[in-house]
């Protein structure tokens, strides 16, 4: 379809002239009328898609005059067209913000430019008015509260949301102060008191942007106070849990006492120097925790190792060696079905492992062997070389340490032997 052009113009040749180039140009003239008057009832009539407007015209109304009524009930794009071009004209005309403006006489090339020119910046202003439109439906519609705030916290603009949060409409809260302090870019917490409810808890974030050409700050607000309930809640119920897995390993070392002192005693040793590890090894503190735990438990499998072999004086036998070396397997079995957020069933299986395949129950190697298990491993031969076994009377610490050096990369994790060695040397660690 082509593009249908009205020509006010009340010149009668030139208004044909006009009419030719349009022509010419492949566009429609609908119509030539003479006076702003005549213009108003033929857009009535047959709506142009765009009007060639001459400023001078006869009867009451000049062309600016026309243009500013037409623009306040329709949407139809001007271009003015004149012979008169002084500087107060212009002024006038620009207010009512043409499309276009050619001054006589024009070339046919400078019209077909003039009416291309103004189709595309109309089509283009109207897909931005419908691109703000959108934006600001969004706006006002979004569960978020939105706020802008000028550089003097005064309130410029606020959406819909923000009305059931304050419990005040727009309009009481435009162009007042926003009383909440802020950081740009960093968000925040505040309470607000609420007629309707309780106090709420909102979070705020605040950036600087530009709101109709002048800097501001532009503040997004949420109400937080459901998800800090569930994350008290949370809080609350770790804590149970937690409370809960220190009383089952407590439980489980008291059971171990009742039966073998000995190795009760074993267990909180080495969970002091494993857990120093870890901390030295830079560990975070829940990675730290789940090492302690696995270490106050990790020879819980001797609870199925007949007593008289735990507390054999002399050598033992290849059997009986066997049946000590299955505790590792047993205590995996105990504690397998307990949901620790840790590995812990997994470390006290591998604690005995060593890097290069030499020890038990699985031969493992390298990588094959969790971190928690070789922290484990390095703290275990520390505490047992160094206290007293029904077999043998205890050896001094720093041959303990001559043994984790020496095989430090080929038995031992080189990190925990550094971390190790150091804690005994340097902090003067000792057991308790």
């Amino acid at each position: 379809m082509k593009k249908k052009i009205l020509i006010v113009e009340d010149e009668r040749i030139i208004a044909e002239d006009i009419r030719k180039c349009v022509l010419n140009c492949d566009y429609d003239v609908i119509g030539i009328v003479p006076t702003g008057q005549d213009t108003l009832l033929k857009i009535e009539e047959q709506k142009p898609d765009l009007i060639l407007m001459d400023i001078m015209l006869e009867g009451k109304l000049d062309g600016i005059e026309t243009a500013e009524k037409i623009i306040s009930k329709h949407d139809i794009p001007v271009i003015y067209i004149t012979a008169n071009a002084d500087d107060t004209i212009l002024a006038r005309a620009k207010k009512t913000n043409p499309y276009g403006y050619l001054v006589k006489p024009f070339e046919e090339i400078d019209l077909n430019a003039a009416l291309e020119i103004a189709f595309y910046k109309y089509n283009a202003d109207k897909e931005l008015t419908r691109s703000e439109k959108r934006f600001r439906k969004l706006i006002q519609e979004n569960t978020d509260v939105i706020i802008v705030i000028d550089k003097k916290r005064i309130i410029q603009f606020i959406n819909n949301a923000g009305e059931m949060l304050f419990e005040k409409s727009k309009e009481q809260l435009i162009n007042t102060k926003f009383e909440y302090k802020f950081d740009c870019e960093q968000f925040c917490e505040f309470e607000i008191e609420k007629k309707s409810e309780q106090k709420r808890i909102i979070e705020m974030h605040v950036v600087e942007t530009e709101w109709e050409h002048k800097p501001v700050y532009l503040a997004t607000l949420r109400d937080i106070t459901f998800r800090k309930k569930i994350q008290d809640e949370l809080k609350m119920s770790n804590i149970k849990l937690q409370k809960l897995m220190e009383e089952t390993v407590n439980g489980l070392v008291s059971a171990m006492e009742m039966r073998d002192p000995y190795t009760a005693g074993h267990q909180k040793r080495v969970a002091e120097l494993a857990t120093k590890i870890a901390e030295e090894m830079g560990l975070d503190k829940d990675h730290v925790n789940g090492i302690r735990i696995a270490s106050l438990i990790h020879d819980i499998g001797k609870i199925h190792v007949p007593s008289e072999i735990l507390s054999k004086p002399g050598k033992l036998t290849e059997v009986e060696f066997a049946i000590v070396k299955s505790h590792s397997k047993a205590g995996y079995e105990i504690l397998r079905t307990i949901e620790f957020p840790w590995p812990v069933a997994k470390t006290v299986l591998q604690h005995h492992e060593k890097l290069d395949g030499s020890s038990y129950p699985n031969g493992l190697t390298g990588d094959d062997i969790i971190i928690e298990a070789k922290i484990l491993c390095v703290a275990d031969v520390i505490e047992a070389m160094s206290t007293h076994r029904p077999y043998r009377p205890a050896l001094s610490i720093e041959k303990a340490l001559e043994e984790i050096i020496k095989n430090k990369s080929i038995k031992y994790d080189a990190s925990a032997v550094d971390a190790c060695v150091k804690i005994i040397r340097e902090q003067n660690f000792c057991f308790a």
